[in-house]
């Protein structure tokens, strides 16, 4: 499981400025969206709507509480050994960066979470503004 994030004004940025400067802003679109991410999902427990993913089942919570030492509050954080957000990370893709895990196990543990809870793993509004003010960082620093 990937995300990617398709940003339009990119082909008009290619042509006016350096690959490796469109390169570098990418890099860091990817590294901040990585750390937003990885906090809203795996310890706010927030999907891509910035609301609650879900709610864990009492039998389960009393597993997560007995087996691994895990607090008794019911939301739903995708994490449990550590290991899922561990693995989420900047990959590079095709023209660009995005995120996604390099373990397949991870990655479908990733989309079954989707499949229960709906959609998890894309960017939400709040953050789709932040790349935005990156980017008009980026373009003030250019000219």
């Amino acid at each position: 499981m990937n995300l990617t994030i398709e940003i339009p004004i990119l082909d008009k940025l290619k042509k006016a400025t350096t690959q490796s400067s469109v390169d570098s802003l990418l890099r860091t679109i990817a590294n901040v969206m990585l750390d937003e991410t990885r906090f809203s999902i795996h310890n706010e427990g927030l999907n891509a709507k910035a609301t609650q993913i879900g709610t864990y089942t009492a039998q389960y919570l009393k597993t997560r509480i007995k087996k691994y030492n895990r607090t008794a509050d019911k939301k739903v954080i995708l994490s449990l050994t550590g290991q899922m957000e561990n693995d989420w990370k900047v990959i590079s893709v095709q023209g660009g960066y995005g995120l996604g895990f390099s373990n397949s196990f991870n990655a479908n543990k990733a989309k079954w979470a989707q499949e229960r809870f709906g959609t998890i793993y894309q960017l939400t509004p709040e953050e789709m503004k932040q790349i935005q003010l990156i980017i008009n960082d980026w373009l003030t620093r250019q000219t």
